[in-house]
């Protein structure tokens, strides 16, 4: 997947940058060990949760991290709200009903309520998605960014 192998690249860049190694970064983040391997050879993304604390940790946009932005401008993000409050922010922000999202976006009906409802969080995979659907950045879809 695309996805997986731009933001394992961009995780060991960072690394890099930061002169980090997978221990060092696994005990700065409370990610483990494995899951940062898996990361880095892209064989796995990380869970929306993980994802916000590598961003956090490395003061950089999910988007970024997920190859989807060129640049990084570090700034002063936002704590994410509880999802359900900020799907319900994001329908009415750009005016669309949940039918159409989940149908445009191919997220089943059960999957979508159970997001609005608190029942279960979405997926990374599932994040992009919705910031594909709305033409917005992942950071914007999670409320990091206003």
């Amino acid at each position: 997947m695309v996805i997986m192998s731009k933001f394992s690249e961009s995780l060991s860049e960072l690394m890099d940058e930061h002169g980090l190694t997978v221990q060092k970064l696994s005990e700065d983040t409370g990610i483990n060990f494995p899951n940062i391997y898996s990361y880095l050879r892209a064989e796995r993304l990380p869970s929306v949760e993980k994802a916000l604390v590598l961003a956090d940790y490395f003061n950089c946009s999910v988007g970024y991290l997920l190859g989807m932005e060129q640049e990084n401008h570090p700034q002063n993000y936002q704590e994410c709200p509880p999802f359900p409050q900020q799907l319900q922010f994001l329908i009415q922000y750009f005016s669309v009903s949940a039918y159409k999202i989940y149908t445009n976006t191919n997220i089943s009906k059960a999957r979508f309520f159970e997001w609005k409802n608190g029942k279960r969080k979405p997926s990374l995979d599932n994040i992009i998605k919705l910031a594909e659907f709305f033409d917005c950045s992942v950071d914007f879809v999670l409320g990091r960014v206003k």
